[in-house]
Formats: structure tokens, sequence, C-alpha cells
């Protein structure tokens, strides 16, 4: 006869579980995980924890809990748990070990009473120590001596989240976890940077970071010789138009265009026809160009040239 336990460890088999894995996610100990899927039911001090552990790990499988303890009582009729043991083998405990194991009521009380002022003056003292103890300071960011090369920089760290930080004498707010963040502008060469914690009851704790703030020469010289990319923006809307359109010397349109808008970059020339002016727009750096209408073609052209940045058209 297949028993209560053998169908738990086949499930939990099944699902690829471990006992550990279940332990885990039930809070059931190991130990009575292998005792229940081996039957040995004897080792639980009680009915009640028994069945109950038999519940929530049938329930943690997806069984059938009422069929599950259906096959435990029909596997076990005669219910030996511990508890039941130990009443058979000492159904009467002697008047000798109840009377040791009685408290009397005014010792009880006393026993009470102690623990009660004790927790009381602990939590007195406690609180008295928080009151005269300075704030707590910790700086994470930035490192004391360090040598950046940003102009700015986080000044981040953290304290109590009763106090008050300050950092070079601007108050700042912390969150719920006392940490706090802020952006403190260097100028170059050596800087001091003053942080502070400060109490309602005026207890304060100082930090003095120093950081010495270079200019990046490299990244000045790249930045300055970075090239600027110029751009030509055409559109065409409400309707087809014939366009003509030359970038550097290099033909890019030249065919009638449905209504669409075309970007390219542009270094040097710029050669662009159009035989519908109403519905023919060109952009130079997003800046709009103005057409020169042909008074003998009645087409609309431009004949330009890029010259420090900027578009010289004819």
């Amino acid at each position: 006869m297949i028993t209560a336990g053998e169908v738990l460890k086949n499930k939990r088999e099944l699902l690829k579980k471990s006992l550990e894995r279940v332990s885990a996610d039930t809070k059931i100990q190991k130990r009575f995980l292998e005792y229940i899927e081996e039957n040995k039911f004897e080792y639980f001090d009680s009915e009640v924890f028994l069945t109950g552990f038999i519940k929530i790990y049938a329930n943690y499988l997806d069984l059938d809990t009422d069929k599950v303890l259906a096959l435990y009582r029909r596997s076990n009729p005669n219910k030996t748990p511990r508890e039941n043991i130990n009443k058979k083998e000492d159904p009467k405990p002697s008047k000798k070990l109840k009377k040791k194991a009685t408290l009397e009521p005014k010792l009880l009380i006393t026993i009470l009473l102690g623990i009660f002022l004790l927790t009381i003056f602990t939590y007195i003292g406690f609180q008295i120590y928080k009151f005269q103890r300075p704030p707590s300071l910790e700086i994470t960011s930035p490192v004391p001596d360090s040598i950046i090369q940003t102009e700015k920089v986080l000044v981040e760290g953290k304290t109590d989240s009763e106090s008050i930080i300050e950092v070079n004498g601007t108050a700042i707010e912390t969150n719920k976890q006392g940490e706090f963040t802020y952006e403190v502008t260097l100028k170059e060469g050596l800087n001091t940077i003053t942080i502070k914690a400060r109490k309602n009851n005026a207890l304060e704790k100082i930090e003095t970071i120093n950081v010495t703030y270079t200019i990046d020469t490299q990244a000045e010289e790249e930045k300055q010789e970075e090239v600027i990319e110029n751009t030509i923006r055409l559109e065409v809307f409400d309707s087809p138009a014939w366009v003509r359109l030359d970038i550097d010397g290099e033909n890019k349109i030249s065919q009638v265009l449905e209504p669409t808008e075309e970007e390219f970059v542009i270094k040097e020339t710029l050669y662009i026809i159009t035989g519908r002016i109403k519905n023919t727009r060109i952009y130079f750096n997003d800046n709009p160009l103005e057409w020169q209408t042909n008074q003998t073609t009645g087409v609309a052209e431009l004949t330009c040239q890029v010259k420090e940045g900027k578009l010289s058209c004819q």
C-alpha cells in the first residue's frame, strides 16, 4: 500500500525540487521533511504539528491535502507521534516534579518587574547616548587629496537621518536613510570642500576634503579641433516636384520627388534647382534658404558655398 510519504516524495522528485529548496520555500526544517517522506512519524512531538506539516508540504506540491492526510491516517491508524509515546511511558508525572516546575507567584512577579525595569533603563540610557553623541558623517566621494579633471564633482555621503547637512555652507536635503548627494563647481587648482553634519542639539561633525582641479589639456585641444558637420535638408511637400541637387560637386538627386524629406552633409558647395518653388524648401543647418527665381525659365535655383561655417549663396 502506498503511503503519504511516498506520494510526497514522488511528486517532489517529479518536480525536480531538492529538500533544501522545499525547506527554504515552506520554512519546514529539512529533517522533518525527511521524516515525513520516510514515514518516521514517531519523531514528531505532536499530532497537530505532524498533520500541519503534511498539509503545508502537500499544498506546496499542488497535491490534494485531504487525500494525502487520508493516506497518512490509513497507514498509521495508531498515530504514534512522540507526545503519545511519552504519555504511555509516563502517564502521571510525580508530584515532586510538578512542585519543582512551579514558580512562586512572588518570585515570578519579581522577575517580571526586574526585566521591565532593566528594559526601561536600557532604553533611557540609549536615548541619552544618542542625544549626547555627535552625528555620524561618512563621505564616500570625492576621495581626499584626489586630482580631478572635470569642472564639477559630486559630493556623496551618509549621516544620521535626523541630521542637517551643509556643503560649503549650503544646506542640502538627505533621504530617509540619511544619504545625500550635492554637485560642487570647482575652480582650477586646489579646492577645499567642507561638509558639516549638525543635530538639533547643536552637536556637529565636520569633514574637510581637498581636491585639485586640473584642466584636461588634451580634451580641450580635441574639443577645439572638432569639426562641426554642416547639413542640408530638402523638403518636398503637398505635391511632387522635379529637383536637382548637387553637393560638393556630386549629384545627389536629379528626378521628380514625391513629398519627402532628406538630409545630407555638406562641406564646400551646394547647387539646387527646382521646378516647383511653392512646395520645395531647402535648409542649411535647419535655417531656411531663400530661393532665387529665374524670370526666364520660371524655375528657382541656388548656387552656394560654405565659408567659415556659413553658407554664401548667389
